[in-house]
């Protein structure tokens, strides 16, 4: 009986031995057999899209009406700080659509190429697809063939684009030299041809602000004459960027702000922020203590870029399945130093001395929207003189403008960073 007793007794000490035994891993430890649920880093895909149920259902029942009615819907814009999500969010319509058998063509804006090229590419990207499915399918995107034929040799008259059986340019179609024409010509067949297969087309445009005025006038009228059409082919459109999208795409076409469906991205509430740190947690038998999760909360302000690098963090510094204070100051404190050295430096360090001054004087407002008439004050300059460092850092992304005179980072805790470690 006292040889079970033992036995017993050292089975527990060793089971609970095991449960707490950590491991060094570049100077701090890690949950023994529990691996890392947090995943910071650029349009890396979290382990919860916390706080964006409501774009993602609204997203859900438009792709399920267009599948059902076959009828295209208004185009989308999706605008955010850096490291709100919205990659993480187009990927995920994308991934979406994908699985519901749609046309899914997916580019990311450059100011270096035109976004006919960038589209001519991916458009060939996904009917080599098409070209792969059951000849019913394909039989239906005949037409949409020869007429991105033709949008292609106008576009891209070297190119070399093969499907695996002859196509011949389409005659009078997608082939008259101007973007807008051609882009609506080529768009109205890849729509006809998913009515034909009864499915459907997303075209997706991550950083789109960056995309030249000229092309985002022509995806305009575009997208514009897809939508006049009494019943609209099958094709959503959604384009993201940083807040200024918007302004961006009313410059381009005054109508644009009419035409689109405006949907923003902002930092996340603090039942978003616990949701999107206990929840993948949860799936690996770990808790926050509420100490813990505190901190984060606290420091992390909402911004789901840093929420991801702290979860990391105190992950890998957590000695037990119950991630308490101490292990959330360690982890924060890491977390600090990795998005420092990172996403804040790396960003400083691209600008410019005239620039980084002009940041500084905008540091004094911390994360709340500069008057530029402020910022002159602050520097001893004529506002007229600020005009040139305005308009590079809003080029560069470091700034946008929220409303006329005002100017705001484009990266939630800038200020933070350099008032903290630069000021």
């Amino acid at each position: 009986m006292v040889r079970m007793d033992l036995s017993a007794l050292l089975s527990n000490i060793i089971l609970n031995y095991l449960d707490f035994l950590i491991k060094m891993d570049k100077g701090g430890f890690m949950i023994l057999n529990a691996a890392n649920p947090y995943r910071p880093g650029a349009g890396r895909v979290p382990p919860e899209l916390a706080g964006r149920s409501a774009v993602m259902s609204e997203y859900e029942s438009l792709l399920s009406t267009v599948t059902r009615d076959q009828m295209g819907d208004r185009p989308w814009i999706i605008s955010g700080l850096r490291g709100v999500g919205k990659t993480v969010l187009l990927n995920q319509c994308s991934r979406e659509a994908s699985a519901a058998g749609w046309v899914t063509i997916k580019i990311e804006a450059s100011g270096s190429h035109s976004l006919g090229s960038q589209l001519a590419n991916e458009t060939y990207v996904a009917l080599r697809k098409v070209a792969k499915l059951p000849e019913k399918v394909r039989k239906s995107f005949r037409e949409a063939f020869s007429v991105f034929k033709a949008f292609q040799i106008n576009i891209d008259p070297a190119g070399a684009y093969s499907f695996g059986f002859d196509v011949q340019a389409a005659s009078g179609q997608a082939d008259s030299g101007q973007l807008a024409t051609d882009l609506a010509e080529l768009l109205q067949s890849l729509g006809e041809g998913a009515r034909a297969a009864g499915i459907g087309v997303l075209i997706a445009i991550d950083e789109l602000q960056e995309a030249d005025r000229d092309d985002l006038m022509a995806l305009n009228v575009a997208l514009h004459q897809l939508g006049q059409d009494p019943q609209p082919v099958p094709v959503i459109f959604i384009g993201a960027g940083l807040p200024s999208l918007p302004a961006v795409m009313a410059d381009a076409s005054s109508y644009a702000e009419r035409m689109y469906l405006y949907r923003s991205l902002g930092l996340l509430d603090p039942e978003a922020t616990t949701d999107a740190l206990v929840t993948p947690a949860r799936r690996e038998g770990v808790t926050w203590g509420e100490d813990a999760l505190e901190q984060v909360l606290a420091v992390s302000q909402g911004y789901p870029y840093f929420i991801q690098a702290c979860g990391k963090h105190v992950w890998d510094v957590a000695a037990s399945r119950t991630i308490n204070a101490e292990d959330a100051r360690l982890g924060i404190a890491r977390a600090r130093e990795e998005v420092d050295a990172g996403l804040y430096m790396a960003r400083w360090e691209r600008a410019t001395n005239n620039q980084q001054e002009f940041m500084k004087a905008m540091a004094a407002d911390n994360d709340e929207p500069s008057m530029v008439s402020e910022l002159a004050t602050r520097l001893g300059k004529p506002q007229t003189t600020l005009s040139m460092p305005r308009r590079t850092l809003i080029q560069a992304g470091l700034v946008y403008s929220p409303r006329r005179g005002q100017l705001a980072f484009t990266v939630p805790g800038m200020a933070d960073f350099i008032n903290r470690v630069l000021g």
